[in-house]
């Protein structure tokens, strides 16, 4: 059962990690936000690495094709995802970034110093908080020209429903999910999880005290019925930004 001293650690925890990843979007014309997703920013001992799906940055690549003035930014930092790109994998679904230290002090959130890197792989005795920045949770400023944006962070804690060496996916029921208090409006079973694509699962370290980076989601179905959340074992990039190749 929780407690307030439960929620108040849950509470923590989970602005802890919403502080570790940003949304990443791109307008058009400065009036008309495209599509989004989420990244997050990691310094390992050898870069430090922006990670996200290679199907967001495909959709980024699509409607820069398609619109000559698109604009993206990470956080509240400008930043084009095809300039900074290292490393690309349609088999896992990821794309790994150049992240000038710059932006790191422009973006607004902060980057993970994991433990080790890569890391251990999410096991199915972890305990897990995941989530991202879903459109349907995003705020634009009024006028034909906004000039604020807001994404509020959405986030989940479960253990995995299934593992293996590149994937994990967790299962839950909407309607038995416990919001925190300080959740204004849960969100509604059916809801699109459109813009959760590359958020960062962080499994739980309890007994030292720490969270380390274990995952990154993929897809997410967030269904009447059954949630359905899909991610792909973090192990699977370098220290460098490489990315595993696919099996043979």
């Amino acid at each position: 059962m929780d407690t307030p001293e439960n929620e108040r650690i849950d509470m923590a925890l989970r602005k802890y990690v919403t502080s570790l990843c940003a949304p990443i979007w791109w307008e058009s014309a400065r009036q008309v936000i495209v599509n989004s997703g989420t990244m997050c920013v990691v310094k390992t001992p050898e870069a430090l690495i922006g990670i996200t799906n290679n199907h967001v940055l495909k959709t980024y690549e699509k409607h820069k094709a398609e619109k000559h003035d698109i604009f993206c930014q990470l956080g509240s930092a400008p930043f084009d995802l095809t300039e900074h790109l290292i490393a690309r994998s349609q088999r896992w679904d990821l794309a790994t970034f150049r992240i000038p230290r710059q932006k790191v002090e422009q973006f607004g959130h902060k980057a993970f110093v994991p433990h080790q890197w890569p890391p251990e792989r999410i096991k199915m005795t972890d305990h897990v908080v995941f989530g991202g920045y879903p459109e349907i949770r995003r705020l634009v400023g009024p006028g034909r020209y906004p000039t604020t944006v807001s994404n509020e962070f959405v986030s989940f804690r479960r253990q995995p429903h299934s593992c293996t060496d590149e994937q994990i996916t967790f299962h839950f029921d909407p309607r038995e999910v416990t919001f925190l208090p300080n959740v204004a409006e849960p969100l509604q079973p059916g809801t699109s999880l459109s813009g959760i694509s590359g958020g960062p699962c962080f499994k739980l370290v309890a007994a030292e005290n720490r969270i380390e980076l274990g995952g990154f989601i993929y897809e997410g179905d967030y269904s009447v019925d059954a949630c359905i959340i899909f991610a792909v074992q973090a192990a699977l990039v370098s220290a460098t930004g490489q990315i595993a190749p696919a099996p043979f």
